[in-house]
This record gives C-alpha cells, structure tokens and sequence, in this order.
C-alpha cells in the first residue's frame, strides 16, 4: 500500500503536469435565463454626452475650415446602383432555396452585401449575404455566387448581427412615433428621425433581440431631442428619453 506521503506527492507531481500543459477543469455548466433587452440598462450608444451648447451638430473638429468634398458628382448613386444590383441577383438565387427561407421565416430584413476579401472568390462572383430573421430571433448568412448558393450559417443575435438597413430604420421610426403619439408627445412630429444598430452599454456587444436606436432631431446640424430603442423582433418601444439641451 502506499503511504500518505506518496499520495501527496503524486497528487502534487499531477497538478505541476495540469498546469504545465495549460488544461483547465471546469465545474458544471450554469444556465442564464434569457435577457430581456427592456432590461438592459442603456446610455448613449457612444457613450458621449457631453454640453454641445457651442458646438455644431454632428461634432466636428474646433476650427475646421476649408472643407473640400473628394467624391465626384454621381459618383456615389452609381457604386449604389451596381451594388443593388448585385445583392438582387444573388438575394434571387438565395430565396429559391428552401433551407434558407425556413432560416428566414416570414419576417426578415433585406439583405447586407458583404464581398469575400478574395481576389479569386470575387472573380468568381462569392459574396455573402447577411439577413436577419426576426422570425427565428437570429442573423442568417448565405454565401452564394452567381449561380448558386455555396454555404448557409444561422448565428445568434446576441453574437453577431449585420448592420441596419433602411428598411429597419424605416419600421423603427413608425413604431416610435406611434410611441410617442399615444403618450401625447408632440413635439416629435417636428422632428426627424435618424436610426443606428444599438448596442449594449460598456462595449458588451449586440443586444439579444434586433435592436435599433432612433433619435429625433430638428434637422440634420440638430442635436437630438428625444430616442427610443425599438425591439423590430417583438415589435415594441423598449424605452425612451428626452436628451438634455
């Protein structure tokens, strides 16, 4: 038999061998409940609030003069046609597929065009595709070229979601405006609405739910007035805010 003292050392001699090859063991798995994004406690979607009472809105550097635009006059509206363009075709090509419509659901954005990064993917026409369901609550992915669809990814919302759309924007600013019209709020039907992606406070990441931050404002060069956070997914007001002058 082996003594107490021999234990001892090959249970010693054991751990030096763990943690010398970096092996971690983990305790039993917790379960999280869901996050219910009204929640989450929210700031800014910058994080800046600062007095813009002698600034210009949006913020620019003090002093900044002689500003000389780069781009060329239509320039813009056609990369934007051409690159329409070619999210319709391969969206078309996508949606004859049935896995993805199951992955889409009935209720999803339009998509986000996202090039490969590979010079020979590209002459090949891959590209992927970046929707969200908010049907099945998730971002969907299909990689496709311009023939077929090459590849199909579901990634959860609170992963990894794909920029907003005009579409969402659009949907977002209905659903606070109505918000706001039945708490008598009227001030806001003077205003005009400009949407981002929100995100959780503290640089957490994306929300659980498709989240987009709304801000009022009395024109462009304005700050805001008032925001809302608006839940396209349960198609709801999380909550809203009247900013500070």
């Amino acid at each position: 038999m082996k003594s107490n003292s021999s234990r001892l050392a090959e249970h010693c001699w054991l751990l030096c061998i763990v943690a010398a090859l970096g092996i971690v063991v983990a305790g039993p798995a917790v379960a999280h409940e869901p996050v219910d994004p009204a929640d989450v406690e929210t700031v800014h979607p910058t994080g800046h609030v600062h007095d813009r009472a002698d600034q210009t809105w949006p913020p620019q550097p003090r002093g900044i003069q002689n500003v000389v635009p780069l781009s060329n006059p239509g320039s813009a509206e056609r990369v934007a046609e051409l690159r329409q363009r070619r999210v319709t075709d391969r969206a078309r090509i996508a949606l004859a597929r049935a896995d993805v419509r199951q992955a889409l659901g009935r209720r999803y954005s339009s998509p986000d065009l996202v090039e490969s990064g590979s010079k020979r993917a590209e002459a090949d026409g891959v590209a992927r595709l970046m929707y969200f369901s908010y049907d099945n609550n998730s971002t969907v992915e299909v990689t496709v070229d311009g023939k077929q669809v090459r590849g199909l990814r579901r990634i959860r919302a609170s992963d990894y979601q794909p920029d907003v759309t005009d579409g969402e924007i659009v949907q977002a600013e209905a659903l606070a405006r109505q918000y706001f019209n039945e708490r008598s709020m009227d001030r806001v039907a003077d205003l005009q609405a400009y949407g981002i992606l929100a995100y959780l406070p503290q640089g957490k990441g994306f929300y659980p739910t498709r989240v987009i931050y709304m801000s009022f404002h009395l024109d462009a060069d304005a700050p805001p007035e008032y925001a809302a956070w608006v839940d396209l997914t349960n198609r709801r007001v999380l909550r809203i805010r009247e900013e500070q002058p």
